[in-house]
């Protein structure tokens, strides 16, 4: 071989004749076995890469005069000795030739050899040729396939990772990112349509590729705006006529999810974004994604989460405000730096609430007034109570005498509305003049009856939802303004504590009234309770309570 190609080197020693004439047969086999197994992948063509020969290491007692070219990197190259990088096996010629430039790659041409004596194995060198270094090889593939398909630059770079990861070449490394990126890059360019599935499959791809997060998470950005985009145009209309909607079932909601899912700033609260952020990021969201550091981005995805948020909660908010609760919970859920919003939507439902209330139940009317005060809004609760006594008023008075005592007492119980009680009461004495249970009304507001006249109270009414004074709520007053009846209550007292009922029958017989007091709850029936009165005691108590 000329000087151009390689350095022959005199033979450690002469070879034996015998060893020379062995079966060629066995050794083309054991050949045609490396070729299909360590496929030449160096610059060095025909040659095999040094860890590919590390790697028959339990096959070489069986190799022993095989001729092989061998290309790597040496660690120590001197005039008697020579010392390939990451491997053990002694290689022996009568002299080596000097070290030629910086590069420490060269291909080596020999055969293994086995030691007479003490059986030791060594690599017998006879030829040593100097290659470029691997940023050199690697430089000039890359110029070669400058223009080639996906496939050839993934296969260069694992090339380059596998031999940077067996040298730890941390340069070679670093390229072959580069080319990784650059095979990625490619396949991009080459879809036929980029949707956001492909979009997806390909930022999934990137850390078996050894590549940045910031690359998958930038293309799973676009994945997801994409499929937003998409999205806002083709999502179906909510059925909002259920009392409850079920938000694992929306699209919207469901994007949401995978939103929150797979950005990780999502979740995260971003009090501190800046208008022209915001105007930014509407203005080409995929664009300045793509340009922002670590914490932009974060912010950038926390802004999509509430655009999409935003969205999905307006599609489930009911024009009229009925099912604000709901909203003010999705609101409180989803986007939790927007609670007064949430507070205001719960505001207009007990709004809506009020304004209806006439059709309630008194029970269901209890609990919208305690949510009205809970919440301070006070007004609202007047409003529900008002309109519910108006409408009771008008069923009642066709009951008489038994009706404007019961509109009396429930203005009593829920307006604290003294005088509005007081001239039902008196409307109602008009109809029976010696009514007991109207004298006892208007004796406990304050009435008195002068020259045959009831005379109207000189004292101030009570506040409204002012407390009882200290120790004078007795148990079977707070049972009373608990809504609780209870046995040795009067009808008056039963009254006041249950309103009037849905249905009363009687019973009379000498000297007494029975009377069933039957109160419902739509179909259900809450309470039977029997009332007794003895007329000739002219008194009345509540004997028992089902």
């Amino acid at each position: 071989m000329n000087g151009k190609s390689g350095l022959q080197i005199a033979s450690w020693k002469t070879r034996p004749a015998t060893l020379l004439r062995r079966s060629q047969f066995a050794i083309c086999n054991c050949l045609l076995i490396l070729a299909l197994i360590f496929p030449t992948t160096t610059q060095a063509a025909g040659a095999q890469s040094l860890e590919s020969f590390i790697a028959l290491k339990p096959q070489w007692p069986e190799l022993v005069d095989s001729t092989f070219r061998i290309e790597g990197r040496y660690a120590i190259l001197t005039r008697e000795s020579l010392r390939m990088r990451n491997c053990d096996l002694p290689f022996k010629s009568l002299q080596l030739p000097k070290a030629s430039g910086i590069s420490k790659v060269i291909e080596v041409s020999g055969r293994l050899a086995k030691e007479t004596t003490s059986g030791k194995l060594y690599f017998e060198v006879d030829q040593i040729r100097f290659l470029p270094t691997d940023l050199q090889s690697l430089t000039e593939r890359e110029r070669t396939i400058s223009r080639g398909a996906a496939k050839q630059w993934y296969e260069l770079a694992d090339w380059a990772t596998a031999r940077g990861k067996f040298y730890s070449d941390d340069e070679l490394l670093e390229r072959a990112k580069v080319l990784n990126r650059k095979g990625l890059q490619i396949e991009r360019q080459e879809l036929k349509e980029l949707t956001p599935q492909a979009l997806r499959q390909l930022s999934a791809r990137v850390p078996a590729l050894g590549l940045e997060d910031a690359l998958r998470l930038d293309w799973l950005h676009e994945s997801l705006s994409l499929e937003w985009e998409s999205l806002q145009k083709s999502a179906p209309k909510p059925d909002l006529t259920a009392d409850e909607f079920d938000t694992t079932k929306d699209p919207l909601f469901q994007f949401l999810q995978k939103i929150d899912k797979d950005l990780p700033g999502a979740l995260t609260r971003a009090d501190n974004v800046l208008p022209l952020e915001i105007n930014e990021y509407r203005r080409n969201s995929v664009i300045s994604y793509r340009n922002a550091d670590d914490s932009r981005r974060r912010k950038f995805e926390r802004l999509l989460h509430v655009e999409v948020a935003t969205a999905a909660i307006r599609r489930i908010t009911k024009p009229d405000d009925s099912n604000g609760g709901e909203v003010a919970n999705r609101i409180d859920e989803f986007l939790p730096e927007q609670h007064d919003l949430a507070e205001q939507h719960r505001d207009r439902e007990l709004a809506f609430l009020s304004k209806n209330s006439a059709t309630l139940s008194r029970n269901r009317l209890g609990e919208l007034v305690q949510r009205c005060r809970d919440r301070k809004q006070e007004a609202l609760a007047k409003e529900a109570i008002t309109l519910w006594l108006t409408r009771r008023e008008q069923s009642l008075r066709k009951d008489g005498v038994t009706g404007l005592i019961q509109i009396a007492d429930d203005r009593l119980a829920l307006l604290q509305d003294q005088p509005g009680a007081g001239l039902l009461l008196l409307e109602a004495l008009q109809l029976a003049p010696t009514n007991e249970d109207i004298f006892e009304r208007l004796t406990k507001l304050g009435y008195q009856k002068v020259n045959g006249q009831w005379v109207q109270p000189q004292a101030t009414p009570l506040v409204p939802n002012s407390p009882p004074p200290a120790g004078a709520d007795t148990e079977r007053e707070r049972n009373i303004r608990l809504g609780v009846p209870t046995t040795d209550m009067t009808a008056a007292e039963l009254l006041k504590c249950l309103g009037s009922p849905q249905s009363l029958t009687r019973v009379a017989t000498s000297g007494q009234i029975i009377e069933t007091w039957t109160y419902r709850d739509g179909v259900t029936v809450r309470y039977r309770i029997t009332v007794e009165r003895l007329t000739h005691r002219g008194t009345n108590k509540v004997v028992a309570v089902q």
